[in-house]
């Protein structure tokens, strides 16, 4: 038998008694998932009294070296998508459901990008935006 703390979410910590070999094939079981699924999906297929067996310490190693889920997509990634998309097609009119579908992303992301960059995305009528070059703006604006 082996006693190992664990750091429960609630904040509580637990002194657990563990068997070494259940220890062992806990943390086999966690880094077979990781590198199988990647992250964050790997959580989806090792049971939580698993991945309370393996120390925090161990799991922040896996997880940093881990490849992120297969199909697996952040916000951040749909707005850098939308961004490269804007910087080849200035000057043309999209709708936010447009840059949704070309970003990947939900409708309310694609407003949000479109409100936090009105240098790029002018309203033009009704529901379109015009993209814009903010940097060849500025060179007019001085001339």
């Amino acid at each position: 038998m082996k006693t190992i703390t664990v750091l429960h979410p609630s904040s509580t910590i637990r002194t657990m008694e563990v068997k070494s070999t259940e220890l062992e094939n806990a943390i086999r079981e966690v880094t077979e998932a990781v590198d199988t699924y990647g992250t964050p999906v790997w959580i989806a297929h090792v049971p939580s009294r698993v991945r309370r067996l393996v120390p925090a310490k161990i799991k922040a190693d896996l997880i940093a070296s881990a490849r992120p889920s297969e199909g697996w997509r952040k916000p951040q990634d749909g707005k850098n998508d939308i961004m490269s998309w804007a910087k080849e097609n200035v000057y043309e009119l999209v709708t936010i459901k447009q840059l949704a579908e070309i970003g990947e992303i939900s409708d309310a992301t694609a407003r949000k990008i479109v409100t936090d960059r009105p240098d790029i995305f002018v309203k033009r009528e009704g529901r379109q935006y015009e993209v814009r070059d903010p940097q060849a703006d500025r060179k007019a604006e001085k001339k």
